[in-house]
């Protein structure tokens, strides 16, 4: 059996929980977000080991969430190869993602992976094909599947609480200012490569706005709908991003198996007023959802019930997910599947706005369309 869970079902036995050692792989701002998960998941989870292509970035992060013990690696070869590690958490560029997931798996750690699974639908499959050659458990970071408005609202539809649903609208907008400054943003880095100098690489984003931002609004639509998509149209868009050679903006219509129409807003040009994530339109009534907020409103109502929620740190929340499914072997909320569905989803719509038609989607979630 796979070492890692042999080892967690050995210390359940003893009425007692292993702690669950994990390497970062980049040092970015992203993996700053991961740092604090773990450290607020401690003991059950661990940071002991980064690597970077800057020595000095990893050990920035490593100084600030571990008090300089985590140990800093040059390469993911020479992390993967560290006994200690149990989970290779990626915080890469987009196109390295792939390989290093498949390296992290041939080594026998446990992944979880940041937005998005890879760049193409090629490097999907081959992606699943050692994933199931080696077993080792997977996860996609999908953080915003753990906001607290959002689970509320899939409590809401399971409820049946605005009847049928039939329009569902996901909406992930801000104007993006360290994108129109060519900033690092809040954080500043060590040195090492300016996050947004291989985001103006269409090859290394492999896409533009929608392939990175606009995951979220992806798997958040794919989440409250929770049925198959099956055909997709789109328009993208560079209306403020000087010098970003893909879309800062896309809007996509999404048909799924029901008959029930999904449509996602995202862009780097403009925020969307009260921060609104979500909405959902049903045969009784409507709900829809902010950060700290979701709102309920049936038909003949004069205003909406508001209900607030806590501000999370929804990648802490994932995390703890991801030490439960490893841990306990709950079931993971963002599996192989989940990811390679949101990527086809997302390649359906590039093809779409290029094509300027509407695209089939193949049953299979790690098929192109």
């Amino acid at each position: 059996m796979y070492a890692l869970i042999g080892r967690f079902v050995s210390m359940e036995r003893n009425q007692s929980m292993a702690t669950t050692k994990v390497g970062i792989v980049g040092a970015g701002g992203i993996a700053r977000q991961h740092a604090i998960a773990w450290r607020s998941n401690e003991p059950r989870g661990k940071l002991v080991a980064l690597a970077d292509i800057s020595p000095q970035r990893a050990q920035i992060i490593s100084d600030d969430f571990t008090g300089g013990t985590a140990k800093i690696y040059g390469s993911i070869d020479e992390l993967v190869a560290d006994p200690e590690i149990d989970v290779v958490d990626i915080c890469l560029p987009h196109d390295l993602h792939a390989d290093a997931i498949i390296k992290a798996a041939r080594a026998g750690k446990a992944v979880l992976c940041e937005k998005p699974l890879c760049t193409t639908m090629e490097d999907a499959e081959r992606i699943h094909a050692v994933l199931e050659e080696t077993g080792v458990p997977f996860m996609m970071a999908h953080n915003q599947l753990f906001q607290p408005s959002l689970l509320e609202a899939r409590k809401l539809l399971s409820l049946g609480t605005i009847g049928t649903p039939f329009v569902f609208r996901s909406i992930e907008c801000f104007q993006n200012t360290g994108a129109l400054l060519g900033t690092q943003g809040k954080h500043d880095l060590a040195p090492g490569e300016n996050p947004w100098a291989w985001r103006a690489d269409v090859k290394r984003m492999g896409g533009g706005e929608l392939l990175d931002t606009g995951w979220h609004s992806t798997y958040r639509l794919l989440a409250l709908v929770g049925e198959r998509p099956v055909e997709v149209s789109a328009i993208t868009e560079r209306f403020l991003i000087p010098g970003l050679p893909a879309e800062d903006t896309g809007l996509v219509n999404v048909v799924f198996q029901s008959g029930a129409v999904g449509q996602i807003l995202t862009t780097w040009a403009f925020a969307a007023p009260g921060d609104t994530q979500f909405e959902v339109m049903g045969s009784l009534g409507s709900l829809s959802g902010a950060p700290e907020s979701i709102s309920h409103q049936l038909h003949g109502w004069a205003a909406p019930s508001v209900k607030s929620v806590p501000a999370t740190h929804t990648f802490t929340a994932e995390i703890t997910h991801y030490l439960d499914v490893l841990q306990t072997g709950a079931e993971s909320q963002a599996p192989f599947a989940a990811g390679a569905r949101v990527l086809q989803v997302i390649k359906a719509a590039y093809k779409a706005s290029v094509e300027k038609r509407t695209v089939e989607l193949p049953e299979d979630s790690f098929k192109e369309a």
